[in-house]
């Protein structure tokens, strides 16, 4: 193959493993490959070439996908299990991947007893630290809200299948096995890891640790935000820069050392996959090596690989070794932002000299290109990423990563200098630190639309390919101008939107309901959900508690473009209907929160009156008789009828006329509230939100057969420890032959409609 076309044969691999494993997107570059080809003068010989390699890396892909498959049984409870690396020791919790004799690798779960235990399972070294051990295979979890993070289909892209809940891990059954050489390699990791986060001050080893080794883990839940939304969340990683920055200052030095070029060269051939171990493996480090490995083997045979060459033939040895990478997002950067840079590199990135304009383009180029997967996978992408990475990119290459590595050497061979070192290093970091905070503070900085609908996504590909054709030219106001009007469409698509939707949210055990009406005539949100969390002892305190707002609310509304909460409808005070309010008014700009009379001397509801006043939103009162209408819909609140407030039964209770079906959303109102209600009122529903999780004081005979509902809808968690839906409810809404929906079982429910007609669909099919 002549120089540059080994590109053909990676857009093949891309396509048939595509095909494979996601045949919309398959279809799309399928597509795109014979456009290219159409319109490019291949000799018959590599066009023959190219176009058996679909059908190869699909069947290929296919036979991985069909194969991946666990040898364990889900009733085995007894294990021989390995330490693949060092597990994440959080509060009382230990979690971490292990591998069974047989070679497949699980996620182990272990509840620490006592802190003794903690303290000496902090300092294990568990590289190949081998146990028996008793416990119970469950299957990882799925995604219970859509567009949500699927956890299991995550760890199938990883082979992993199970994860084991642990019952003990008593040191008498545990041992060490010979180390082979990578598990030796990964001792050195989890040893480097350890002393960075012993010895380095506290700001520092996070960062330290994810520039050093590529261990992010260390780097709390607040800064890995702040940089995501900045767009430099790559810089906390192991990227191509700092490989090819390290190896270049070590080629230097071998040849001032007096090695040859050729011995040189094999060191560094040697040192490449030493390397790829000690810093975690993560496809930006294998694309990284890969790339460097194939140009220095290149070099000693003088051959002609180019840079496009190099990337192309990394890029589709990775995939027909591995197709579920494909799936990664941390590959699909990786790569994407790789072949932008190579192919750009003549005509876009070498037109200027200029280095301050250099940096600027490469910047430009990387963002750019990252736009769909960004969009796709996150629902958002930094608005100043632009001029944030011009910014970051040469502080962190320049500063941050030499003092990381030269503070992490001096405390190995000279740890008196460490006392010189880190004080620079702690000032390094704070006044980054410092800097992205007050960057994330700024309004307008992210740019939110929704995740893209398919055809939309495949139109970015397209627009973005045409921006890079037309910035080769030059030509940047041509260039840029379809991208900028397509992100403005998609920015307003929601008012030209005919669809409305229902969203019953899995919160788990609590109430979460989102009314999203078409043309973006208003969105409203019943409940938010709530965690109860006890008090715990300080040793078991995790690092991070789960948040229903930031963690299941707040990627659902992105996800979906939504940006603005109309009318916020607390219908009571408890905290599994408002826990989560007092996080989500702070994430997401609300116009209105409605409460039920009385509830305001809640703790909650107090507290939340203290943030409304602060940031300006509304709160008020509100009952039976209130209602508003826009133009796809009727809405009024039912119930209750009086000021005082004695919990459950008294419930705001809405009434909606809207997408074909009348909907009645009742809180957590009891048998005494409804019988309340259908005296006051003569309502007819088909859709009824059950009262109270499905609890058997809720949803009388006689409160049924006055709403008559078609269907009915249940917010309950999954194994929730009240017994919620009760079985008698259930039996009782069965006879009466009304669908339930039910997200315990479900997950997330969805009513999707377009005029007078919808469809209902749920998360968990």
């Amino acid at each position: 193959m002549k120089s540059g076309q080994l590109i053909y044969l990676a857009f093949a691999v891309l396509t048939g493993t595509a095909l494979a494993l996601h045949i919309q997107w398959g279809a799309f570059f399928l597509a795109v490959f014979l456009s290219i080809l159409a319109f490019r003068r291949l000799s018959a010989t590599i066009l023959l070439i190219v176009t058996l390699m679909i059908p190869v890396s699909f069947f290929l892909s296919y036979y991985h996908i069909h194969n991946a498959e666990t040898i364990l049984s889900p009733y085995q409870t007894n294990f021989s299990i390995k330490f693949k690396e060092r597990p994440e020791i959080d509060g009382d919790r230990l979690m971490g991947e292990a591998e069974t004799p047989m070679g497949e690798t699980i996620i182990l779960r272990y509840i620490i007893s006592d802190e003794f235990e903690k303290e000496k399972l902090l300092n294990r070294k568990y590289t190949g630290w081998s146990c028996s051990v008793s416990g119970e295979l469950t299957e990882p979890g799925q995604a219970r809200n859509i567009n949500g993070f699927d956890y299991g289909d995550f760890l199938r892209g990883e082979k992993i299948y199970w994860v084991l809940q642990v019952n003990s891990l008593e040191e008498k059954h545990c041992f060490y096995k010979q180390k082979s050489v990578a598990e030796k390699l990964g001792a050195w990791r989890e040893e480097g890891i350890q002393s960075i986060q012993e010895h380095f001050p506290e700001q520092t080893a996070g960062i330290s640790a994810a520039l050093v080794f590529g261990h992010r883990k260390l780097i709390g839940d607040d800064t890995l935000e702040s940089y995501q939304r900045l767009g430099v969340i790559h810089l906390l990683a192991i990227s191509g820069l700092h490989v090819g920055m390290l190896f270049a200052v070590l080629y230097y030095f071998l040849l001032r050392a007096g090695i040859a070029r050729e011995h040189a060269r094999v060191i560094m051939l040697v040192i490449l996959p030493v390397y790829v171990l000690l810093t975690g493996a993560a496809p930006p480090v294998i694309r990284a090596a890969g790339i460097m490995g194939a140009v220095i083997l290149s070099g000693s045979f003088r051959m002609k690989l180019s840079a496009v060459d190099a990337v192309s033939l990394v890029f589709l040895l990775y995939l027909l070794l591995d197709p579920f990478a494909l799936r990664n997002v941390g590959f699909q950067l990786s790569f994407l932002v790789s072949f932008s840079l190579v192919l750009s590199s003549r005509h876009i990135l070498g037109a200027d000299n200029q280095k301050w304009k250099l940096i600027f383009m490469v910047t430009a180029v990387c963002q750019i290109c990252s736009i769909p997967v960004l969009l796709w996978h996150f629902y958002e992408f930094s608005l100043i990423g632009f001029v944030v990475n011009a910014i970051y990119v040469p502080y962190f290459t320049m500063v941050l990563l030499p003092l990381a590595l030269l503070s992490f050497f001096s405390l190995l061979i000279f740890s008196p200098a460490t006392h010189f070192l880190f004080p620079f290093l702690k000032w390094s970091v704070i006044f980054v630190d410092d800097v992205s905070g007050w960057l994330n503070s700024l309004p307008y900085i992210t740019f939110t639309a929704g995740k893209p609908a398919l055809p939309m996504a495949f139109l970015y590909c397209v627009t973005i390919g045409f921006c890079f054709i037309k910035m080769e030219h030059a030509k940047w106001l041509k260039a840029m101008l379809p991208l900028v009007l397509l992100l403005i469409l998609h920015k307003i698509s929601g008012y030209f939107n005919p669809y409305g939707e229902v969203i019953v949210a899995d919160v788990g055990q609590g109430d979460c309901i989102i009314i999203d009406l078409p043309f973006n005539e208003g969105v409203y949100m019943i409940d938010t959900g709530g965690v109860i969390t006890f008090p715990r002892e300080d040793w078991k305190q995790r690092s991070t508690d789960f948040s229903i707002s930031s963690d299941v609310l707040m990627p659902l509304l992105k996800s979906k473009g939504i940006e603005k909460i109309d009318k916020l409808i607390l219908t009571h005070s408890d905290f599994d209907h408002t826990g989560a309010s007092l996080e989500l008014i702070e994430e997401i700009r609300i116009d209105e929160i409605l409460i039920t009379p009385g509830s305001s001397e809640n703790e909650v509801i107090a507290a939340l009156y203290e943030k409304a006043r602060k940031l300006k939103v509304d709160i008020r009162e509100t009952g039976a008789g209130e209602q508003w209408k826009t133009n796809s819909g009727d809405f009024m609140f039912l119930y209750p009828f009086d000021k005082e407030y004695e919990g459950n039964n008294d419930s705001l209770v809405l009434y909606g006329d809207f997408g074909g079906k009348r909907w009645l959303f009742t809180g957590d109102l009891e048998e005494g509230g409804e019988n309340e209600l259908i005296k006051r009122w003569m309502v007819e529903a088909d859709v009824l939100k059950v009262g109270h999780h499905g609890s058997a004081t809720s949803t009388s005979d006689l409160f049924l057969s006055k709403v008559n509902p078609r269907t009915a809808l249940i917010s309950a968690g999954k194994n929730n420890r009240y017994g919620h839906p009760d079985p008698e409810i259930i039996n009782r809404l069965s006879q009466k032959g009304i669908r339930i929906y039910n997200t315990a079982e479900t997950g997330a429910i969805h009513y999707e409609f377009l005029g007078s007609r919808g469809t209902f669909r749920t998360a968990i099919p």
